[in-house]
């Protein structure tokens, strides 16, 4: 029996192309999205938390994000069960929350009432998300689109998220972006929030595409849904305006030789149910490190990160006459240095601190003088700097505690501070103090003792740095003739101190101060010894939690034009120029320890340095940014187009209910 031959007719399917083309199926001029089953719902919309999880740092599949938003917009186009999708949507919130912040977990969940602290902090920062998925699926039922629509509501959220209750600007959607240089340089006109609007234009664009018709009738004529093409036509012409754009800043000459900074990071891990390294071993250990590394290097200035000075390491405290202290003064300082001072007399108390504190504290500053002179340059290091509170109001609050960046050049009595002025909430202080006692007193039982309250700095301080005397200004990677005599007058740093890096508009007011570009560059020094693993054969190693702060350095660097420096323990310290471009960093030196090590950012090798020893370009910017001059007006525009879209759909849909129920 021959063998039955198949085979396609290329006539015939060409007369089917062409009838499909002039009289396209129902479902494709009228496809609407169902999705009846439960689960359905629930794995479409936990598919975007874990599509958003591997976006973000330090998995950074970045192209991910375009389509991240997908299912979960799609879930709420097609749901058929309104309570059961909006809970899901919701709860795909409380996961990707719960798990992102995971590097908390060790931090809070070591007692009841801290784990409810992180369990408030998940359930709130989730509320946004059910709050877009109550505006996405009303407008997905009045078939708005959604290439506008999502990203109008997305950003408008996260800058409302940066913004409520001292703010919170982690995981938006444009830190999944930081490595896509060229794409990003549009947030030195719009900050971060025009980034993460293109990504989710493009989702939004997507889920029109996906939950829409492909093709609209117009009599006879059959031809491309218009929303598909003007929601195709926006993104594209936006990625190539986007390119173009950070083509153009990219090619800009307009950078010169910056300061030599020397960065010293150690591994000092912190643990709420462990004892940590005493203050003074950490002193001592940066002292050593700086010695060992920094020397030869003919460094502008030597960075330790935060808190790696001991406490009350600054004039105010040491040159302090005790004799003039009362008993709840002294007991009241001698519980920040000691378990228990309530039941020490005057007395002993005060020997406590001009024998015991004071000598001690102002052996250790004379170190940094010394070791000031030896490197022929200032030490900028991190500590907490005790003040004597001039309206106290109650027993036990006679002193005020200030994270401080303190200057040390020299002679120590003058050395230059400034004190941390956005402090992370309900960790460095709770808020109430002043206004509702009773109700700080309260909320302060969820925050573990150990952690110490602070108070805010008052304004954002430049800190000046002078040249060495013999430097020489030429730079290996600058521009060519761009050495210019104004940098033999130093340089300001503006020093944002770990968690208020994050913010975008609180490194734009320490940058453009007094209606100019006052700071050249900004140093970040932070305190990531909290985000370690703590348990199994990991102990000691980073968490996630260091990427993905140190990302966010990446937009600080392009919404100012200015080259950001970061000395992190344990974390990544690095330097990024004012293109976003990440130059340096400390590595890992192994799988099992965090990390530690020094570099020198900036200027040429010395004889005898260590060869070993990192040395990448400093280039300080001239340019102005919009962003820096405007701040966030793109945000503040979508975050009202997002209220007004919101308030139009409440009135609607009561306009909707009226009707319905006349009679």
């Amino acid at each position: 029996m021959a063998k039955r031959r198949h085979g396609r007719n290329p006539a015939k399917v060409k007369v089917d192309l062409e009838a499909i083309s002039d009289a396209p199926p129902p479902e494709l001029t009228e496809r609407t999205l169902r999705v009846r089953r439960r689960v359905s719902v629930a794995l479409m919309c936990l598919l975007t938390a874990v599509l958003l999880m591997a976006a973000l740092p330090p998995f950074n599949a970045w192209y991910l994000a375009y389509v991240a938003l997908v299912p979960w917009t799609l879930a709420l186009a097609g749901g058929t069960r309104p309570r059961w999708t909006i809970l899901w949507a919701w709860l795909a919130g409380v996961f990707m929350w719960a798990f992102t912040l995971y590097w908390l977990w060790w931090v809070l969940l070591l007692s009841w009432d801290a784990s409810l602290g992180f369990i408030a902090l998940v359930g709130y920062l989730s509320l946004y998300w059910l709050a877009a998925a109550l505006v996405l699926r009303a407008a997905l039922r009045r078939d708005w689109p959604m290439w506008i629509v999502l990203p109008v509501v997305w950003v408008g959220l996260e800058y409302v998220r940066a913004h409520l209750i001292s703010g919170f600007p982690w995981f938006n959607l444009a830190m999944t972006q930081h490595a896509r240089t060229r794409l990003i340089q549009i947030s030195d006109v719009t900050g971060q929030y025009g980034v993460s609007f293109f990504v989710g234009m493009v989702n939004g664009a997507l889920a029109d595409l996906l939950c829409g018709p492909l093709f609209q009738k117009k009599g006879a004529e059959v031809r491309v849904s218009r929303r598909f093409a003007v929601a195709g036509g926006a993104c594209i012409v936006l990625l190539a305006f986007l390119l173009v754009y950070g083509t153009y800043r990219l090619n800009q000459n307009t950078r010169r030789p910056g300061p030599v900074i020397g960065v010293v990071q150690q591994s000092f891990p912190i643990w709420l149910d462990e004892l940590g390294a005493p203050s003074n071993e950490i002193f001592d250990a940066h002292v050593e490190a700086t010695r060992g590394s920094l020397l030869r290097t003919n460094c502008d200035v030597v960075v330790w990160p935060e808190t790696m000075l001991p406490r009350g390491l600054n004039r105010e405290f040491i040159e302090l006459d005790a004799s003039k202290l009362g008993l709840d003064q002294l007991r009241s300082l001698m519980s920040m240095f000691f378990v228990d001072a309530g039941s020490a007399n005057l007395g002993p108390l005060r020997d406590a601190m001009t024998k015991g504190i004071q000598p001690r504290l102002l052996e250790q500053a004379r170190v940094l003088e010394g070791l000031s002179l030896q490197l022929g340059c200032p030490i900028l290091a991190g500590g907490a700097s005790i003040h004597l509170n001039p309206e106290p109001l109650f027993a036990g609050d006679q002193w005020l505690t200030y994270n401080s960046a303190m200057i040390f050049a020299g002679d120590w009595r003058h050395s230059q501070r400034y004190a941390k002025v956005h402090l992370v909430p309900f960790s460095e202080y709770v808020p109430f103090r002043t206004s509702w006692p009773w109700l700080y007193k309260a909320l302060r039982w969820f925050v573990p003792p150990v952690m110490d309250q602070l108070s805010p700095g008052q304004e954002y301080t430049l800190l000046r740095v002078a040249p060495r005397p013999d430097r020489d200004m030429v730079h290996a990677t600058a521009p060519a003739a761009t050495a210019p005599t104004e940098a033999k007058q130093g340089w300001s740093l503006a020093v944002p101190i770990c968690y208020e890096g994050t913010f975008p508009h609180v490194c734009r007011e320490m940058v453009y101060q007094g209606g100019r570009k006052a700071a050249d560059v900004l140093v970040n020094i932070s305190n990531d010894g909290w985000f370690i693993w703590k348990w199994g054969p990991w102990r000691g190693q980073g968490s996630s939690e260091h990427a993905q702060h140190l990302s966010h350095y990446v937009f600080r660097a392009i919404e100012n034009r200015v080259p950001v420096v970061r000395a992190v323990n344990t974390g990544i310290s690095a330097s990024i120029d004012s293109n976003g471009r990440i130059v340096a960093q400390v590595h890992q030196r192994s799988v099992r320890t965090a990390v530690a090590g020094a570099m020198v950012l900036g200027g040429q090798p010395a004889p005898g340095e260590p060869p070993t020893l990192r040395r990448e370009g400093i280039l300080v910017d001239s340019r102005v940014s919009l962003y820096s001059m405007a701040g966030d007006a793109f945000a503040i525009a979508v975050s009202l187009a997002c209220l007004a879209l919101a308030a139009w759909l409440m009135v609607t849909r009561q306009r909707k209910e009226g009707a319905d129920d006349a009679p």
